[in-house]
């Protein structure tokens, strides 16, 4: 299925909706997508302040600058409290620790609006086969590596090595389903150097970009997933290579001494036109 965000999400930065002030400094951030958070960073206690907050920013035009998601907390409460703000503006509702394609047909009968399903379990791994299958309106996948951490009780490393199959596997299954697939948070907001490294990791594995915790981070995140100025001078050329008469009918073209197919020719109209 073809994501209904058909932008760039090379930085998808979560909000917790019980944050006012953060809510409403989106209107000053290029980032180019948003979750605001009604599950881990709202306490209980916060949850009335929460919706009012919502209820704000969507009178504000908050809503409407990019594409925002709303992550819904668990269990029926949490579904039909997103059902209700859901209108309000939203692009989809990201789903948390989803382990079975049964847990998004509920949210899909109740919300009737795109999904995104959170994969933070060992479950949800092993299940992702049948996640990507279902047929509730699925848009991504979305990595949640401190639960799976917590789900593996496996110890972090600065390479990720602990969960690196995970996220492969998040990675090979969200493409095969034709979904959009977007990296896990890096904690640590103030490591400049440990996001860019984790950001290229996670290039590298095929995610189109990372979920953000702090707007220090989207920067990072841009340079990362965006293609670099060497990769553009190499897209414009396979594009001019292919778009010469002579190679009309041609599946292989010779570029800078480099063998290149049509799928190459792919990639590169997806670097100058993402």
């Amino acid at each position: 299925m073809v994501s209904n965000i058909q932008t760039p999400l090379r930085s998808v930065l979560f909000v917790p909706a019980a944050n006012l002030r953060a809510l409403e400094k989106l209107a000053q951030l290029k980032v180019d997508a948003v979750i605001v958070d009604l599950e881990d960073s709202v306490g209980v206690a916060e949850r009335e302040t929460a919706v009012a907050n919502i209820q704000t920013i969507a009178a504000q035009g908050v809503l409407a600058l990019r594409p925002t998601l709303l992550r819904i907390g668990g269990g029926p409460e949490g579904v039909e409290v997103g059902r209700q703000l859901l209108p309000l503006g939203f692009a989809g509702v990201v789903v948390p620790k989803v382990e079975a394609a049964t847990d998004l047909t509920g949210v899909a009968k109740a919300c009737r609006m795109p999904l995104w399903a959170m994969i933070e379990t060992p479950r949800g791994v092993v299940n992702l086969k049948e996640i990507c299958a279902t047929e509730a309106g699925l848009m991504g996948l979305i990595a949640g590596p401190n639960d799976l951490r917590h789900g593996l009780r496996s110890v972090a490393s600065a390479d990720r090595g602990d969960i690196a199959q995970a996220l492969a596997l998040i990675v090979l299954h969200g493409r095969a389903g034709d979904l959009r697939v977007i990296d896990g948070v890096y904690n640590n907001f103030r490591d400049e150097a440990g996001l860019r490294a984790e950001c290229a990791q996670g290039r590298a594995l095929g995610f189109d970009g990372k979920t953000l915790i702090h707007p220090a981070q989207i920067d990072i995140a841009h340079q990362a997933f965006g293609a670099s100025e060497a990769e553009l001078s190499w897209a414009r050329a396979v594009v001019a290579a292919f778009g010469r008469p002579e190679n009309a009918d041609k599946g292989v073209v010779a570029v800078n001494g480099e063998m290149v197919e049509r799928m190459h020719l792919e990639r590169a109209q997806r670097y100058l036109n993402p």
